[in-house]
């Protein structure tokens, strides 16, 4: 099922703030919408009396009035986020048509500082969208999460919990949304996750799974597939100020089970790597890859071939067992990555060179017989005017154009690929895989 957000909501919530100025032939332009919008605005004002709104902080809903079909009658809720004084003071009216009027069905209320996000999920299997609304309590507390379903009118709590990091994914394969919620340990060091999913009339914890020791503030949470048709959660958290580690939290065997840990150690070694590269979908497959980057070999008295790294990407197999599938070179300075050829893996050197006339590339090199390096491609990142131009100058060949970027390569023989192969091997960095600390 989908919910929708309308413009109407944007609209609203700008003209009841008294943030958007217009002219009266604007309003009256839809005339058939105008009587709505009027007994909509005179119904969130009587409902919010001396409150203020409140919009929520954090994506991916951050608007202060929204339209959710909350009972899947067909007929969406009208949802104002505001403060009030008094005790529990972040509140959430609730709206409903009917009879052509708007009326305040409920109001969910609670205690906090701001709404941090709201999310609508199908959990229940019945029509409509429950309501996942997220709060804070104070700068030291963890955020407090609750579920409600509306029906017949009322909301119910389905569950609440407090939560360092949540994500909604649907694990079990049974088309409705289950709940994967990341918690600290207030007894000890190792955080820990809870797995909900709805059953027997509830939304119930079916079981919990430690994260690896060692690891620390959570960096990214990411929800794909280790396999295909076995979704699982990706977190992956600080180890100390120089590693990443990954935790895979999947169903085995109808378990919530974190698969790469050893149950030993209690640490997931293999997923730790010494700078910052998240997981994703590196091949575009449907299947997430985790990342594993190996120092390659510097050369003595080159600065520019100094913590230079290949990265081998794998994947997890739902026992937790490992299965290697590509290597890459990233630039993450300047926005690409290459596909490495398997013959380019063993003895790959990357160092930094720069023609007669100044220009600088990222020179990709194998040692040879002899034991000098045998270049195979040097890359380059050209900007400015004469970028094109240069491009295309003094054997090198385009290998794309990224807003004023331009980049180009220069082959040798040694290489083995053709230009039409180097390019398909050459692609560009996506936000979500640049690192950040």
């Amino acid at each position: 099922m989908k919910y929708r957000i309308y413009l109407l909501t944007l609209f609203l919530a700008l003209l009841l703030a008294g943030c958007y100025s217009f002219d009266s032939d604007v309003l009256y332009a839809l005339p058939q919408r105008s009587q709505e919008y009027r007994d909509l605005q005179n119904a969130v004002e009587a409902a919010l009396g001396s409150g203020s709104y409140s919009a929520p902080v954090s994506p991916p809903n951050r608007q202060t009035i929204q339209q959710v079909d909350l009972d899947g009658d067909d007929q969406d809720e009208i949802l104002v986020f505001c403060k009030m004084e008094g005790e529990r003071p972040l509140k959430v009216l609730i709206l409903h048509r009917e009879d052509e009027k708007y009326n305040l069905a409920c109001t969910l209320e609670g205690d906090g500082t701001a709404f941090d996000s709201v999310r609508y999920a199908q959990i229940d299997g019945l029509p409509g969208m429950e309501i996942l609304l997220s709060r804070r309590i104070g700068e030291q507390v963890q955020q407090f999460l609750s579920v409600y379903t509306l029906q017949g009118g009322v909301a119910q709590e389905l569950m609440s919990s407090g939560y360092s990091a949540y994500t909604v994914v649907d694990l079990d394969g049974d088309q409705c949304s289950d709940i994967f919620v990341l918690r600290a340990n207030g007894d000890g060091p190792r955080a820990y996750a809870e797995f909900y999913r709805f059953g027997d009339g509830e939304l119930q914890k079916d079981a919990e799974a430690s994260l690896s020791t060692g690891a620390e503030s959570v960096k990214r949470v990411l929800t794909g597939q280790i396999a295909p048709g076995v979704p699982a959660v990706f977190v992956a958290s600080a180890y100390d100020e120089n590693n990443l580690i990954t935790d895979v939290f999947t169903l085995h065997e109808n378990m919530f089970t974190n698969i790469t840990q050893n149950r030993e150690s209690g640490q997931s070694v293999q997923t730790v790597r010494n700078y910052y590269v998240y997981s994703t979908d590196i091949d575009n497959d449907g299947v997430i890859e985790l990342p594993e980057t190996l120092a390659l070999p510097s050369i003595a008295g080159d600065s520019g071939s100094e913590d230079q790294y290949r990265i081998i990407w794998y994947n997890l197999n739902p026992d937790g067992t490992r299965s290697d599938k590509m290597s890459t070179y990233h630039n993450f300075a300047e926005g690409w990555f290459l596909f490495l050829p398997e013959s380019w893996c063993q003895d790959l050197v990357v160092t930094k060179q720069r023609t007669e006339g100044g220009l600088s590339g990222t020179e990709l090199a194998i040692p040879g017989e002899d034991g000098s390096l045998k270049n195979l491609v040097t890359v380059y990142a050209l900007t400015g005017e004469q970028a094109k131009a240069r491009s295309v100058q003094e054997g090198r060949f385009l290998l794309g154009q990224r807003g004023e970027v331009y980049y180009a390569a220069l082959m040798d023989e040694a290489a083995e690929l053709t230009e039409e192969e180097l390019r398909a091997r050459f692609n560009y960095i996506s936000v979500d895989l640049l690192p950040n600390e």
